[in-house]
């Protein structure tokens, strides 16, 4: 069996995640927050899904990622539509999610390499 080492380039891994919260570089954040392989902008303004708000998401549009995953605490929840039509005119892929799902799928976008980034609504 032949072993290979990650060498992922990326500064902000996920490392653990639970029920308001997750973990990044082993450090347990319980606010909403925006992680991308080499930034991580914390605190993120929203607090709940509720007060989400379009120039939320001006930070990480910004930042031209690939994908743009967007946590929305335990359940999956989906914005009014004015958000999804600007993400659909910025031509960048998105999708809402769970919190977890998110999470897992940040890490597995990030380790193919990917310009992916997560913001994470840390609600109940």
């Amino acid at each position: 069996m032949q072993i290979i080492e990650d060498s992922t380039d990326a500064s902000y891994v996920i490392d653990a995640h639970g029920p308001g919260w997750v973990s990044i570089n082993h450090v347990t954040y319980t606010q909403s927050l925006i992680v991308m392989p080499n930034q991580l902008h914390n605190p993120w303004r929203p607090s709940s899904f509720e007060e989400l708000e379009l120039t939320d998401l001006n930070p990480v549009l910004s930042f031209k990622p690939e994908v743009l995953i967007i946590g929305t605490g335990k359940s999956q929840r989906f914005p009014e539509t004015k958000i999804i039509k600007h993400l659909v005119d910025s031509q960048i892929g998105y999708e809402f999610m769970d919190n977890a799902a998110a999470c897992r799928t940040y890490s597995v976008l990030m380790s193919e390499k990917r310009q992916v980034a997560a913001a994470l609504l840390m609600t109940d």
